[in-house]
């Protein structure tokens, strides 16, 4: 895109010359806008925008959801249901987030698709990809944390499967999912755990 030829942005009063030498912020949104759109783009180069939405969409929910969350065992699946009986707006809210998570991994597969599609992980963008693929999977650790928040019976057996795929692994396996428990079994530690990192409180539906 630098290469692509365009008018530069150009102060002309004083305090404009006086604001750019200092910060140059609206020189760089006018840079910016200004660059003439590539022949070859098309709808497909919409998800990145619709990613930066949804992670807009989760952080906000998310930390208004956190407010009335209580992570601990016994109450837990309780603090959903207040959030769903009690909070004004907080089924909306709840449901926001879920199927925003949703939205997430759709826009992101369709992403993906893209990007293999018109080979955006060829050279020279390969770090690009791989880093992509590494907030890939964080993303997927994450969702998997905030499905485990509700604290049903769904939740409580997924964290037992899950973490048991790591204790799978041959030497280091064992003293990873102890860590990841924080104990011998899921319990409250866990609990505790999962949420502290997450940013998808309240990501699944209250399970029995």
């Amino acid at each position: 895109m630098a290469g692509i030829p365009h008018d530069h942005y150009e102060p002309k009063t004083g305090g404009e010359r006086w604001l750019h030498s200092r910060l140059p912020i609206v020189g760089l949104l006018y840079d910016t806008i200004m660059i003439p759109t590539p022949r070859n783009l098309n709808w497909m180069w919409i998800w990145g925008i619709v990613l930066t939405f949804c992670l807009a969409l989760q952080i906000v929910t998310g930390i208004i959801l956190a407010m009335h969350y209580t992570p601990h065992v016994d109450k837990a699946f309780a603090s959903i249901e207040h959030i769903m009986r009690n909070v004004n707006g907080g089924y909306f809210l709840r449901y926001l987030h879920m199927n925003g998570a949703s939205l997430f991994f759709f826009a992101v597969y369709l992403h993906i698709f893209r990007g293999l599609y018109y080979g955006s992980y060829k050279a020279p963008r390969e770090i690009t990809w791989v880093v992509g693929m590494i907030i890939y999977l964080l993303m997927m650790g994450t969702a998997f944390m905030g499905y485990v928040l509700p604290w049903g019976q769904m939740s409580f057996w997924g964290a037992t499967v899950i973490t048991g795929l790591f204790g799978a692994i041959p030497g280091i396996g064992e003293p990873i999912q102890t860590w990841l428990l924080g104990g011998p079994a899921v319990d409250n530690a866990t609990l505790n755990r999962f949420f502290s990192p997450s940013a998808t409180p309240c990501r699944s539906g209250p399970t029995s």
